[in-house]
């Protein structure tokens, strides 16, 4: 039986997560109701600094920093000085600048005095974002700001542009997994799960 009596919502977006794009209306926020800037270790022990974000339709968004890496004292510093910029760029659109003047000796005392310092500052605050795609398909902020503002700025005034080197296509398509061979082929095999089979340390959750 098809009973088209209920209230069925036939216009619903599918998209469970904010797409490439200028974003806006989001909010610092987890569906899990837990605290939507955390830092926490992978699997592999590597570790990450994550900004939850989710818009009005409960979409969400996830903004992953990890501890920056690279053999060449040079290309460390770089790395770390665009994490400092990106960090930054979204915790003075929070508290004011004046909270964030501090030392850390690790990335651990840095993603933690970056919490404490936002509290619970981000409450009641809506933003207009700007997300890309990154090398492993995973939807993020760019690399360089601006990114993100808030939602008082007039759209006019937005300092927010997508250019030509914004990814917003993703390089390949999704394999769809195969639940049960198609009757219809002499052969099927199923499919692989493109997320499950990308570095863990790209996305953690």
């Amino acid at each position: 039986m098809y009973d088209l009596t209920l209230n069925i919502d036939s216009e619903q977006n599918g998209l469970t997560y904010c797409p490439p794009g200028i974003n806006e209306n989001l909010y610092l926020n987890r569906k899990d109701g837990k605290y939507p800037i955390v830092y926490e270790k992978s699997k592999s022990g590597n570790e990450f600094i994550a900004f939850h974000f989710m818009n009005k339709e409960g979409q969400t968004f996830v903004h992953t920093e990890w501890v920056p890496k690279a053999d060449d004292s040079a290309v460390l510093d770089k790395k770390k000085s665009n994490l400092k910029k990106r960090i930054l760029h979204i915790a003075k659109k929070l508290v004011d600048e004046s909270q964030l003047k501090f030392k850390a000796e690790t990335f651990e005392q840095l993603a933690t005095k970056i919490i404490t310092a936002i509290g619970d500052n981000y409450k009641g605050k809506l933003f207009r974002c700007k997300v890309v795609y990154n090398n492993k398909n995973y939807t993020t902020f760019p690399n360089y700001v601006p990114f993100m503002e808030s939602m008082d700025i007039p759209k006019e005034k937005s300092r927010l542009k997508m250019s030509p080197d914004d990814k917003v296509v993703k390089s390949k398509a999704d394999t769809i997994p195969v639940a049960s061979p198609n009757p219809f082929m002499a052969t099927a095999s199923a499919g692989v799960d493109a997320k499950a089979s990308q570095d863990e340390d790209e996305l953690p959750f």
